[in-house]
């Protein structure tokens, strides 16, 4: 039962039926960049394109970085899933820009809005380096 959830390990206990899901290791596929032509670039499906992570700071630790992102970041990036026809995985077919609570903008001026990256994230860029994951 491993390959139920593309980039997943996942493991199903035949005894108690619990349910164990893992990031898979040798998983290199991590980047989405969306394809979004011009007329598109400020639609609710590219919108997260352009938020930045407000929590990252190089000196915290995972539980620090959960905190900031509490406090800074609004949005957070929800996979939409898909039974994969062929191999019968459920797999990742569009990131979804969510609200992490629910937020009433009333200012009348631009602003930035943060987008929850993930600490696992920044942990790979600062132990493995970034042209590890951007090609």
């Amino acid at each position: 039962t491993s390959n139920l959830l593309f980039g997943h390990c996942v493991q199903i206990s035949n005894e108690t039926g619990s349910v164990s899901i893992q990031a898979d290791k040798d998983f290199m596929s991590r980047i989405f960049i969306p394809d979004v032509k011009e007329e598109d670039k400020f639609s609710p499906t590219s919108l997260g394109i352009y938020a930045n992570d407000l929590a990252f700071d190089p000196d915290s630790n995972e539980e620090q970085y959960f905190e900031n992102s509490e406090r800074n970041n609004i949005l957070q990036l929800v996979w939409r899933l898909a039974k994969d026809e062929k191999t019968g995985m459920v797999v990742p077919t569009w990131p979804v820009v969510v609200t992490k609570q629910d937020i009433r903008l009333l200012n009348t001026v631009p602003m930035e809005v943060g987008l929850q990256y993930g600490f696992n994230y920044w942990n790979a860029v600062l132990t493995e380096g970034a042209s590890k994951y951007i090609k």
